[in-house]
């Protein structure tokens, strides 16, 4: 095994109830009044506000009867400051606010601003600040509160969300089943995994975090859900004195008839990714197919058994259908010792089961991990992060819940990773087939599963990111994304 280079340290991600209980230490640990950090949120929201619209003349504020609705009170109490007029909406019951939340409305009343109930009326703010409900929403929205957030997001103006959109689901990242689609979100003391998570990224737009001057010792003892991927585990750099072998001895498992593509994309993508040797079995009727690519050694199905003794690494699945010859090839890899990447057609329960966890990363897209756990895709996209979890406990396997936002966790680990680079321009066919391929290169230089797939996971994205330097996201292609993995590792290892 070749040492590795290190990690550096990465943006958290936490869960509602840990980022209140972060809200809590932050008063006793730092000394803060909750009248000072709600000071500090409201006006973090109208800095945020003035820097991107420095001409506004007239905003629309939406609060809510929770600590939302007291931010925004201040939002609206910094604009009347700047003499900029504020036209404030309330929706759900100010009796129940909080003491610190009533201060800032009392405040405001004080200063004779106005109090307008929501009843559908024009909304004619140059920016729209929303502010009606928190990250602690689980609950799907009443038919009022649907038609309001509705009737936000018809309206023109940018939407700037405080803290969460409203309806967003703050752990799972889905709509309850509305939400506010804000341009820009303000969020503070901790980013919260819905933000990421399924649709999350689509609602909140830009995303701007501040910890409202919350000091480090308030997170020490704050166990966070999630780890966003910002710097990568290298293989070591290669010694002069080397030879193909010292790098990986790579077979790919796959191709049934009309299906050869996939082995070819997984192959050109572990050669990019700087493995040694890579041999592909594919349907025997297949084997022509691969012939214009002499860097892959390509063998039937049958040469399975003899070439197996001979890998380090296999990656199982990428077109290989579901066939009787395909089971064979199954039951055969399931007495393997080898390092393995399963993907596709390959993510069967049985199989799964058959092989030594520890040293497996398994790549299921929504639909194949619904399979596996025995639920719905939509179930899985309800709440990404549990589902990858339940893979792992599963199948005592590394996992990749590939998608928006992809997860990465291993087993024993309390944290699992999230991949937040990349762009919609990967929902294209072949793009799982080259991040097998990249995996399963990384692991044959010497990476741990879960090094290589949290590594191979964030070059695949910067790979798809470096095209749209010369090209619209929409053009790109799985071959694209193999074509610019060496510059990534290049930039990686430049730092």
């Amino acid at each position: 095994m070749k040492s590795a280079l290190g990690y550096k340290t990465s943006m958290l991600l936490y869960t509602p109830e840990t980022v209140y209980q972060l809200d809590r230490a932050a008063v006793v640990k730092d000394a803060y009044t909750e009248v000072e950090l709600m000071q500090r949120a409201g006006g973090c929201v109208w800095q945020a506000m003035t820097s991107r619209w420095p001409q506004l003349s007239r905003i629309t504020v939406f609060a809510g009867s929770g600590n939302n609705g007291g931010d925004a009170f201040v939002v609206a109490l910094c604009a009347r400051r700047q003499n900029v007029e504020a036209q404030l909406l309330v929706q759900g019951d100010l009796s129940r606010q909080s003491a610190t939340a009533r201060h800032y409305r009392e405040l405001w009343e004080q200063g004779g601003g106005d109090i307008e109930s929501w009843q559908g009326q024009a909304i004619d703010g140059d920016v729209i600040v929303d502010g009606l409900l928190g990250i602690g929403l689980q609950r799907e929205l009443d038919a009022h509160w649907q038609e309001l957030v509705r009737h936000i997001n018809q309206c023109p103006q940018p939407r700037v969300a405080i803290d969460i959109p409203s309806g967003l689901n703050g752990l799972s990242g889905s709509p309850q089943p509305v939400a506010v689609e804000a341009q820009l979100t303000v969020t503070f003391i901790g980013a919260k995994t819905g933000q990421f998570l399924a649709d999350g990224p689509d609602y909140c737009g830009e995303l701007l975090f501040d910890d409202l001057g919350v000091s480090s010792r308030v997170h020490a003892g704050a166990a966070a859900a999630l780890e966003v991927i910002e710097s990568c585990q290298l293989p070591a750099p290669r010694k002069l004195n080397s030879h193909k072998n010292h790098y990986g001895n790579l077979l790919i498992v796959g191709g049934d008839q009309g299906m050869s593509g996939a082995v070819a994309l997984a192959a050109l993508a572990a050669l990019r990714s700087g493995t040694g040797l890579v041999t592909a079995l594919v349907h025997p009727d297949c084997r022509a197919n691969l012939a214009c690519f002499p860097e892959i050694m390509v063998l039937g199905w049958d040469a399975l058994e003899a070439k197996l003794v001979e890998a380090s690494v296999v990656v199982v699945g990428p077109g290989l259908g579901r066939g009787k010859a395909a089971q064979e090839c199954l039951r055969l890899l399931g007495q393997a010792t080898q390092s393995m990447v399963v993907d596709a057609s390959a993510l069967e329960s049985g199989f799964l089961h058959s092989l030594a966890g520890e040293r497996c990363v398994i790549t299921p897209h929504p639909g194949e991990a619904a399979a596996l756990l025995g639920t719905g895709s939509a179930e899985i996209q309800a709440n990404r992060l549990r589902a990858c979890e339940r893979l792992v406990e599963a199948f005592s396997a590394t996992a990749v819940l590939k998608g928006s936002g992809t997860l990465i966790a291993q087993p024993g680990a309390s944290m699992a990773a999230i991949n937040t680079r990349g762009h919609a321009g990967m929902a294209s066919a072949g793009m799982g087939d080259v991040l097998s391929g990249i995996i399963a290169a990384l692991m044959g230089q010497g990476l741990a599963p879960f090094a290589a797939a949290r590594t191979g996971v964030y070059i695949h994205a910067l790979s798809a990111e470096r095209f749209c330097a010369d090209g619209d996201q929409i053009g790109l292609i799985a071959g694209d994304v193999i074509d610019n993995i060496p510059a990534v590792i290049k930039q990686l290892r430049d730092g």
